[in-house]
C-alpha cells in the first residue's frame, strides 16, 4: 500500500514548518516535485581563508579564555 500521495501542507511560518518536519512521516508524501535551495541571509561581499600553524591557533584559543 502506498502512502506517497499526500500532498504537503501549506506552512505559513517558521514554527509552523519545524513542528510539521518535527512530528510528520515524510515518507507518506509525494516530494518528487521538491528542488534543492540554497538560502542565504545576507550576500556575502568577500571570502577568507586562513591557513595558521596549530601552535599560533592554541596560542590564540588560550589567551581568549
Amino acid at each position: 500500500m502506498s502512502y506517497k500521495n499526500r500532498s504537503m501542507p501549506s506552512l505559513h511560518s517558521d514554527e509552523a514548518a519545524e513542528d510539521f518536519v518535527a512530528t510528520a512521516d515524510l515518507t507518506r508524501y509525494d516530494l518528487s516535485g521538491f528542488k534543492p535551495m540554497r538560502f542565504e541571509i545576507e550576500p556575502k561581499a568577500a571570502a577568507l581563508n586562513m591557513r595558521l600553524p596549530a601552535s599560533l591557533l592554541e596560542t590564540d584559543v588560550a589567551q581568549t579564555r
